[in-house]
């Protein structure tokens, strides 16, 4: 396994958000977690990236302990946070974020360059020069996929990724995400208000309700459900 959370518990100031969540992904697998607003699935993502420090459990990230291994490094060593509100420097070219984000990876042996990324995403090749902000959603969304995929990523949590898209962006956003999973052996973890989409993109799927994980299946069992009445 790439990923692994055991018996995982954080929250904010006097909160507990999530508390004794296990769950772990393994390489090229993309899981879909889901739950209602409120449930604790972006807690659940920013304590697995170090930027909410947990109350009680584990993140091991290829077998490691991450305890003590600052942010920076998590991203030096393959995981990475798509986050909700894509992240994006807006007043920068296309091309001025992939620069800056690229000089503070690796670049010996990356597994994708900024030319790699061009290649990946033509859009982003015919928008070099364009100011992020001014971009559409879409456009905009897709520039934040490639900052996260930077380098040489290994696992990918994306938060929110769909939101504001128009289904056809959704779609062509989605097959990138497989089409990098699949071809590199990728893990991915989809936090998405898109069920429908979310389903059809994921391998498995872990149901989340007041912080604790309450299902971990296959999408059709997750369909067959009926904890699918949360949504």
């Amino acid at each position: 396994m790439i990923l692994e959370l055991e018996g995982l518990a954080a929250g904010y100031g006097a909160k507990t958000v999530i508390s004794d969540l296990s769950f772990a992904v393994a390489e090229g697998e993309i899981l879909a977690l889901l739950g209602h607003n409120g449930a604790g699935k972006t807690t659940t993502l920013k304590t697995a990236m170090g930027l909410i420090a947990p109350r009680a459990g584990l993140v091991r990230f290829a077998g490691v302990p991450l305890a003590r291994v600052p942010v920076a490094e998590r991203v030096a060593r393959g995981l990475r946070l798509l986050p909700e509100g894509r992240g994006i420097f807006p007043d920068l070219t296309v091309a001025e974020n992939i620069d800056v984000v690229a000089a503070r990876l690796a670049a010996g042996g990356a597994m994708f360059t900024p030319e790699a990324l061009y290649r990946l995403l033509p859009v982003l090749a015919e928008r070099r020069t364009t100011r992020a902000g001014s971009m559409s959603g879409g456009q905009q969304q897709m520039l934040a996929f490639a900052l996260a995929i930077l380098g040489t990523p290994r696992c990918l949590l994306l938060d929110e990724p769909s939101i504001g898209l128009a289904p056809n962006l959704v779609e062509r956003l989605f097959a990138q995400v497989r089409d990098v999973c699949r071809a590199h052996g990728v893990a991915v973890v989809l936090v998405e208000q898109n069920v429908a989409a979310a389903l059809a993109l994921a391998d498995r799927v872990a149901i989340m309700n007041s912080g604790k994980l309450v299902f971990d299946g296959t999408p059709e069992a997750a369909r067959a459900s009926n904890l699918w009445e949360h949504f």
